[in-house]
């Protein structure tokens, strides 16, 4: 279960404590705690910092059911967010490459630590069809879906998954040039 308090804490020490959560409280999350994880996204460094990112906060029970029916990967959360990035205020280099998704994955990660340090747990998902997503919440044209995040206090019998803590060595993972 994520730490009642993760004071003292480094950020390497909590990316290593932290497991993707599945099995949540049906208590809903705090505002305070809702504040300082979109406040964690809002800060997110993003390319040329245009912060392309756009985040849909889903809390309301008939949404939440709403995605539980067109998605399994909802699990039981009380909040689900859904994390786009805007196509039209993304950098793009001249190569052609657009920074929107990789911006909006930022933010993301940057709001599951936070979350994590304010003891709730999330998990990111991206096992669903956009096509849907965006006729069932009319996205946008011009916005990406690039995964949901569903959140809450873990139930006191979360657990990680098995394969969660195996880790690939680093020199396996990097490689100096």
């Amino acid at each position: 279960m994520a730490k009642e308090s993760n004071a003292g804490k480094t950020f390497l020490d909590m990316a290593r404590e932290r497991w993707s959560v599945r099995k949540f409280k049906p208590e809903q999350i705090s505002e305070e705690h809702m504040a300082r994880i979109l406040e964690a996204g809002r800060n997110a460094p993003s390319a040329c910092n245009y912060q392309p990112q756009r985040v849909l906060v889903l809390q309301s029970s008939e949404t939440i059911a709403q995605m539980r029916s067109i998605t399994h990967w909802a699990f039981n959360a009380p909040t689900i967010l859904l994390v786009c990035a805007d196509l039209t205020e993304s950098w793009k280099n001249v190569d052609g490459c657009d920074s929107a998704e990789v911006d909006a994955t930022i933010a993301l990660d940057h709001m599951m630590m936070e979350a994590w340090e304010c003891g709730v747990g999330s998990t990111w998902v991206r096992g669903f069809d956009e096509r849907v997503f965006r006729r069932e919440f009319d996205l946008p044209s011009t916005w990406k879906v690039v995964a949901m995040m569903p959140m809450g206090y873990p139930a006191d019998d979360a657990r990680p998954s098995g394969w969660h803590f195996k880790r690939k060595d680093v020199q396996e993972l990097c490689r100096f040039i």
